[in-house]
Parts: C-alpha cells; structure tokens; sequence
C-alpha cells in the first residue's frame, strides 16, 4: 500500500544488498537438473520460498538498490548486522545483544520495534535488546543521526516483523511453515508459522519459536561457561483494511529469555568461573511488547503512519545461590522492570509553493519509560522519565536535480529520577542537501544539530538513592556532519554501485556515569567534549546470476578534554578500528541453488588508553549454501558453516581488557556447521 517515494517514514532513503545466501555442492548432487523448456522460463527463475521468509536491511550507509536477503539461519543479531559499515553488534550471550553504530552503543540509538521503542538501561552486564531475528521482516539503519524525525545522537535501528501479507503466496487464503535448525556449536532451534486471510479486508497470523542452547566452544576449543539455555519467542499479528488507503494492525510479542547463566554474561566464561567461583545463577530475561499501528495513504496529499505501544522488559536473577563474594544485600531474588509506553505519528504531505515542489513530514514523538527494581523483599526503586517531542522537515526541490532539506525538532524531557527531578529541552535544527549529477551519480552533505538528556540509572542496580547527579549537569548536544556520494547504474548485464560517506561527529558535555566507593553508588556528570570520525565505503557489482559487495568502514573517537580515546563504562576504547566486508554470491538456476561466500577483516584498534592492550585484529569467513527443489514446491534446504577457519576473536563492540587481573574477552564462537530445513505451503 505504502508507495516507494515515501520510505523515509520508516527509514533512510538508501539500501544494502543482500547477504550471501549459502553452499553445498552436495545439494547438486542431490538434485536433479531442472532444464528449461525455453529461454523465458530460465529467465524467470526466483526462490520464491526464499525471497518470502528474506529480511531486507536498509542502511544509509550502503547503496545496492531494493533487494531482499535471503535467510542467513540467524540465531544472533550480529548475522544480519555486522557486516554493515559502520555498524557492529557486541555480546555473544544469548542475553548480551548489543548493537554498536561508530562506537556508540545502543543506549544512543534509536531502536524500535515494530514502532516500539526499545530504549532501556537493564544491567551494564546484559544487553538490553530482546529480539530474535527469525522473525524480522526488514530492518532500517541510519548510520549517524541525520534527519530530525528520529531520535538517537549516534543514529537509528527500527526493526519490523513479519505479517500475513508477506507470507501469503498469490491467490492463497491460508498458509503454515515449519522450520527446524541445527548448529553445531551449539544449539537448535524450530518454529512454526500460520497465517491466512479470513476476509479479503483482514488477516492473522500465528508464529512461535524454540531456541534451545548449550556452552559453545571458540576457535581455540575452549568451552564457555554458562550460556546453556532457552529461548522462545510468540508473536500474533492482526491486519484490518477498511479501505484501500488504510490499514490497521495490531500484534503482540511475547520474548522469553531462561537458563542458569553465568553472573556477568558480557565477561569470558574464565572470567566468570573465578569471579563467582564456578556457580551459575537461575535468570529469566522477558520482554512482552503490544503495538497498535495505523497507516493511511492518499497519495501526495497525505500519507500518515502512526502507533501505540507499550514495550515491557523483566530481569529477574535469583542471586540467593551465589556464595562467597558477593554483595550482602542481593543474596535473594532479584528483579528489574523497564516498561516504554508511547506514541510515534508520522505525516508526510506533497504541496507545491513559491514555484518550488516540497515535501513536508512532521509528527509527533512521546515516550514515558518507567524503572523498578527490588532485591528480595527490601524497599524497591522507582523512577521516570517523560520524553516528549515535535519534528517538521521539509525537503524543498528547487530544481529537478537539486534539493534541500531544511528541519526542526523541538525536545522535552522531564526526569523524575531518586538522583535528580531535574527538566531539560532544546530546539535542534537540521540541514540536508543532495545533487544528482548524472541519473546514476548523487552527492550529498548534511549536518544536524545533537540533544540528548542524561538517562535513568539502569535497573538491576540498588544505588538510586545513593546515585549523584551533578548539580551543573547539562544535557549532551553537538552535531553530526556528512558528506558523501551515491552511485547506481547498469549497463547491459552489468550492475555497478557505491556509497562512500565521511563524517565527523562532535558530542558536547558527554555524559559518563562512573562508580563511587565513598558515594556507595555512581556519579553522573559531564565528562568534556568527544570527536568521532571517519568514513564508511561500500562498492557492488553484479553480473547477470552474480553478485559481490565489498565495505569498507572506519572511525577513531577523541576526548577532545585530554586528548585520550572515548572510553567505555569499562574503561576500554570505544572504537571498532577498520572493518573491511565481502560478500559474493551466485545463482545455479538449473539447480534451484543459491551459493555464498562472507568475509570480514577487522584491522587491530590501537587507540587505547596508554599502556592498556590493543584491541586485537582478527579475520572471520562463512559459506553458504540455499536449496529449493523444483519437485517439492515450499521445500526449502539451507546449510552453512561460520567462522570455516575457527578462529579466535573478540568483536571490538564486546567486553575486552583486564578486571582484577583476569582476561574478560568476551570470545566469539569457533566454527559452527549449520543446517536447516523448512517447508511453507
């Protein structure tokens, strides 16, 4: 319904190509060829089966045009994001998901799903995102805050899941797959999906989910220490079309997080052993996220796209079997609750003015989210904070190859907090322009101008009362500056494409928490003024059934107060160092079968604190292979290995360094030999 010139709503204009998609050559032996009876039936092949269960990834730091990728047999989010420039997820626990844009971390994104915001601050050794990436239908990047309709000083990450619509094959009324998943290092995993139209103006659609887990090994051999779990995830999804210009959608989410897991799950499992001495800790992390959204079309006249949510997430650890050293006060069971209650409308209308063509998008963003917590029976915390905010933007065409892009967002945001009942608000300003030089080469720059308030303590924390917000602190501002250039074009059979994009971000009056032995609880304060810069380059060729793609990103942070790197909570660097991607894939349609290749090189991060230890380089490459038999119509067999050369790394965005003299690498896993089969009808 939703027309292609109006996707800046949901995301940045531009796109990322598709992941590889995977190997065997053992499915061509299994095959048999599929000869075509002409040319056009060659010609018209598709993975019908795979384009439909796809996830399709925009990124403003890519452009490859609009096309979906096709399963990855995902079981972390850093397989459908890592290799984007300029992005990188840290964590490997199951609980420990944590999406890293040029060094900035998720509690300065923008992060929604299906509409909902997801911003929290759970525990600093847990990640706080809850999503399975099965399920996800399309996710949409800005790297670098760049347009005033969203929020986020260092960008925005808004996921939305699947629905009936997607799934439905043309003509069909009702639909189901089922899907089962093996990995050898080390879990399994099964779903299964029903949806259908009950009328021609609604649809429903049903999908649960079982994730069950062990210890990995990393590359080394080594086994990790309590990651053994489960996780299930269920989702309801109901659409109503009253009329062909609205659509009304409502669903729930249901995310269940179990196991007995390690204290510190973004530490090394060594790290843990001898901090808690071996033991685990019974912990449940859940997340129940209701959305309604609305949409309605009449063409340039006026398109609006608004929702309602409530996004709930629980920790609860029952730290009563933690022996030894171990803070007295939490030898009991434990909780925190962070529930985001808001709403998110979006409007976009096309007038013409002055001579001049413009394009007008303007919404309103509210955001209530609300902490507790309670350590067994003792008195629990309770805090607020209300964020509230308008946006207008205008992208103004003063000639068919030129335009800007002028806007306005006015923020409030009242904290009402045990450290602080303390306001803050400010009118931020944006401005945008691109040239269209040719119709295959456009460049652009923009800047925008950054507001962020400090942020509620995290949860599972029992300093709130002890907690000191400094009495002259202000709210983080700045901007964020871009120039770049976008390339597309195709000539005969051959397709050529690129973005680079180089930036500068100036964050003013960072804000830092540190923890206070005399205070018994944290300082928030200013800590002075950090630069981050650097570039993001992405190039792609396709050729007929072959595609590549290659990416290149970097970004180096200053403490422009001493000169230092940007620091962590940890104490660490918060740069990636060089990330360099390649993707190539190919397309055997005699066979039905798609084959992949991925390769990643991270370039060792030397901008550290003086004496602290480099973050390591390392080199990770993945195969791919994807089936879809013509005899057996929804069948669908996919097989892969991670990491084929098991080696031992640590993501730059994870837990690195040293803590009371042990290692807390935060290890990925070794090689991990995957395969999966599912069939929709």
């Amino acid at each position: 319904m939703k027309p292609q010139t109006r996707a800046k709503i949901a995301s940045p204009p531009c796109t990322l190509s598709p992941l590889v998609i995977t190997i065997s050559s053992v499915f061509m032996a299994l095959s048999t060829p599929a000869y075509a009876q002409d040319t056009d039936d060659t010609a018209s092949f598709q993975l019908d089966t795979l384009n439909v269960w796809g996830v399709e990834v925009n990124s403003s730091s890519e452009w490859v045009g609009e096309e979906s990728i096709s399963v990855k047999q995902p079981d972390h989010m850093s397989d459908l994001l890592r290799d984007i420039p300029g992005v990188d997820v840290g964590g490997t626990h199951s609980v420990n998901q944590r999406i890293n844009i040029r060094g900035l971390n998720e509690t300065d994104l923008d992060i929604r799903l299906d509409g909902a915001s997801q911003q929290a601050k759970m525990f600093h050794h847990i990640g706080n995102l809850t999503l399975n990436p099965d399920i996800i239908k399309a996710v949409d990047i800005e790297v670098g805050s760049n347009s005033v309709t969203s929020d986020g000083v260092g960008g925005s990450v808004y996921f939305e899941t699947k629905n009936a619509n997607d799934l439905l094959q043309s003509g069909d009324k009702v639909g189901a797959r089922v899907h089962a998943s093996y990995g050898s290092n080390s879990y399994t995993q099964g779903s299964i999906t029903a949806y259908g139209k009950p009328t021609d103006s609604t649809d429903v659609m049903l999908y649960g989910v079982n994730t069950s887990r062990n210890n990995f090994e990393d590359g080394q051999g080594v086994e990790t220490f309590g990651a053994e779990g489960t996780v299930k995830n269920g989702l309801v999804k109901f659409g109503w079309e009253p009329t062909d210009e609205q659509r009304i959608q409502v669903s729930y989410d249901v995310y269940q997080d179990k196991g007995d897991y390690n204290p510190r799950p973004d530490m090394s499992g060594d790290a843990n052993q001898y901090f808690a001495e071996g033991q685990l800790v019974p912990t449940e992390y859940k997340r129940d996220t209701i959305a309604l959204n609305y949409e309605l079309d009449k063409g340039d006249p006026l398109y609006v796209k608004a929702n309602v949510y409530r996004n709930h997430s629980e920790l609860a650890r029952d730290e009563s079997v933690i022996t030894g050293n171990w803070p007295s006060n939490r030898h009991s069971y434990n909780t925190a609750e962070n529930t985001n209650t808001g709403t998110l409308i979006t409007a976009q209308t096309r007038v013409a003015g002055g001579g001049l063509d413009h394009q007008l998008t303007y919404g309103l963003d509210i955001n209530q989210q609300s902490s507790e917590s309670q350590y067994g029976t003792a008195y629990g915390m309770a805090e607020e904070l209300l964020k509230k905010a308008v946006f207008l933007e205008d992208r103004i065409a003063l000639t068919q190859s030129l335009s800007i892009t002028p806007g306005l967002r006015y923020t409030h945001v009242n904290r009402d907090a045990s450290t602080s009942d303390t306001s803050f608000s400010d009118l931020t300003w944006a401005l945008a322009a691109d040239y269209r030089v040719t119709d295959a080469l456009t460049v652009f720059a923009s800047t925008r101008e950054l507001f962020k308030a400090p942020e509620l303590l995290e949860s599972f924390v029992a300093y709130q009362d002890t907690t000191f917000l400094a009495d002259d602190i202000r709210a983080e501002s700045g901007f964020n500056s871009e120039i770049g250039a976008r390339y597309n074009t195709h000539i005969k059979d051959h397709g050529f494409g690129g973005s680079l994009t180089v930036f500068r971000t100036d964050i003013d009056d960072h804000i830092a928490e540190v923890y206070s032995s005399d205070l018994a609880g944290y300082e928030i304060y200013n800590e002075g003024d950090v630069r981050l810069q650097g570039f993001e380059l992405s190039v792609n060729y396709s050729y007929q059934d072959f595609s590549g793609k290659f990416g290149y990103s970097r970004v180096k942070s200053t403490n422009r107060t001493d000169g230092g790197p940007m620091l962590d909570a940890n104490g660490r660097s918060t740069d990636l160092g060089d990330a360099l991607s390649l993707n190539l894939d190919y397309d055997l349609r005699a066979y039905n079968l798609r084959l992949g290749w991925g390769s990643i090189w991270v370039l060792e991060e030397d901008n550290v604190l003086a004496g602290a230890p480099a973050k390591a380089a390392y080199d990770i490459h993945s195969l791919y292979a994807q089936w879809a038999p013509k005899r057996v119509d929804g069948l669908l067999l996919t097989f892969g290995i991670d990491n084929v050369f098991d080696e031992l790394y640590v993501s730059h965005a994870s837990r690195t360094g040293l803590a009371r003299g042990y290692t807390t690498d935060d290890y990925e896993p070794g090689r991990n030999i995957k395969a999966s089969v599912s069939y929709q009808f």
